[in-house]
């Protein structure tokens, strides 16, 4: 990574250095269907987008030649028209004689490539045969945790299962409470009008890499219990602005207000602790610990007698803060839907089971204010449809604001509010998911279809 992009297409073609004629026509095939990679040459590989290294690392299999290549999550965080640029150069590189195994959540993305396809579940292979014939299995196409979640889900946003809880147990709609606050305080003479307090407010963000402007003078506010959609093609600086906002890479310039203090010079850490939360696209997790673990070290922030002196001589505020945490944690599993996997190491999950558990996680934090980078990313494509009612009870139960990049278009417009346009690191549009997703600017950017 700490290679430019022109000297890790120089070492990709060092095992073909004999034949230079045959490297001296490859290198341009892969620079016309590549052609960010030309404005980036001097560029290190560390600096470009999770798209634009994708990329690299395709263009230099090509220049490699090799007899077999394996390709893990191709489609893996990554817009629609760099999915299908990604694409055209594995077929290129498979009508050279070059057979390819291709790792893949989404099917769609399988069927564009492969005639033969393997479908395992829990280390197990459980379909052999044309891909076509497995589209017809529907059966199998049904990720078997997710659809556990689905249906743990599919009744929590029905009013008649609210119903059936009695009434001190049911949390008030955070936005539901907001308005009967209004009206007490209008109705006791306050005030007849009360306006939704901003609860992030970021402004003149900015941060460049290497004289490349990541991020450019981007601004916008966040109001209490919204869920705001990042959306942008790969290398728009979705997210190394969700870095900045968090605190993780510093800032050249700009301010991050959240709940009303100013925390632009505060570390990720207190940041966190002042209730901003945070998920990452590869769901950074300890690997070592089991499920149940790994959500009670998230619950840290809530532990009321954490000294070890207690802990040692287990004193009564001690086992009463263990007995607590012990308590959430059951009920994070059993709300998630983890009950199987509660004594896993998170090493043994697969991806999308540690995406629910990273979720879970940020659930345990109770954060004001959550940061979700591609949560649907890693899972499979007929089942990101689980995902809209799972974060929708997230809002519900933090009564938190969520602010969510995101590629897949169809759970951006069912769960947000409204949605932020980015391209080259700067807001293109903002607005409703409907007037954001007609902009042309947006469809022309990231979609790669303008006439639509």
């Amino acid at each position: 990574m700490g290679l430019t992009v022109r000297e890790n297409l120089e070492a990709a073609g060092w095992l073909t250095r004999r034949h230079r004629s045959e490297q001296d026509a490859a290198l341009p095939r892969v620079l016309e269907a590549f052609p960010e990679l030309t404005e980036r040459m001097e560029d290190r590989a560390a600096d470009l987008s999770g798209g634009q290294q994708q990329m690299l690392a395709l263009g230099m299999t090509f220049l490699l030649k090799p007899k077999l290549l394996m390709v893990d999550e191709l489609s893996l965080g990554l817009a629609p028209i760099v999915v299908e640029r990604l694409l055209r150069m594995v077929r290129e590189i498979a009508a050279d004689g070059v057979t390819v195994i291709l790792v893949e959540q989404s099917v769609n993305v399988a069927l564009e490539l492969a005639e033969t396809a393997y479908f395992m579940e829990r280390g197990r292979i459980r379909f052999y045969g044309p891909t076509q014939e497995l589209l017809r299995r529907r059966d199998l196409l049904r990720s078997v945790f997710l659809g556990d979640v689905a249906g743990n889900l599919a009744p929590v946003e029905a009013q008649a299962d609210l119903q059936t809880q009695p009434e001190s147990e049911v949390q008030p709609d955070p936005e539901t409470q907001l308005e009967r606050e209004v009206q007490v305080s209008a109705e006791a003479g306050a005030v007849s009008e009360v306006p939704l307090p901003e609860v992030l407010q970021v402004s003149g963000m900015a941060r460049s890499f290497g004289g490349v402007h990541a991020v450019s003078d981007i601004s916008f506010s966040v109001r209490p219990a919204e869920i705001v959609g990042i959306i942008g093609p790969n290398g728009a600086g979705k997210t190394t602005l969700f870095d900045l906002i968090s605190g993780t890479t510093p800032a050249d310039s700009g301010t991050v207000i959240l709940s009303g203090r100013d925390v632009t010079r505060l570390s990720a850490g207190a940041r966190a602790r002042q209730g901003l939360g945070r998920s990452f696209q590869d769901a950074r997790l300890f690997g070592s610990l089991t499920v149940a673990e790994v959500i009670a070290v998230a619950l840290e922030r809530w532990i009321s007698w954490g000294d070890p002196v207690s802990a040692a001589l287990y004193l009564p505020m001690a086992f009463d803060s263990e007995a607590q945490i012990a308590g959430r944690v059951d009920e994070l599993v059993e709300l998630m839907g983890l009950e199987p996997y509660r004594h896993k190491r998170v090493r043994e999950l697969s991806t999308g089971t540690r995406r629910i558990v990273d979720l879970a996680c940020v659930l345990a934090h109770r954060a004001t204010v959550v940061l979700l980078d591609e949560p649907s990313s890693g899972i499979a494509h007929a089942e990101v449809e689980a995902l809209a009612p799972l974060l929708l009870r997230m809002r519900r139960e933090m009564g938190a604001s969520l602010l969510v990049i995101e590629h897949d278009l169809n759970l951006v417009t069912t769960i947000c509010d409204r949605v932020i346009a980015l391209d080259q690191g700067a807001v293109v549009t903002t607005g409703s998911p409907t007037e954001v997703l007609n902009d042309p600017q947006v469809l022309a950017a990231y979609l790669g279809n303008p006439a639509e």
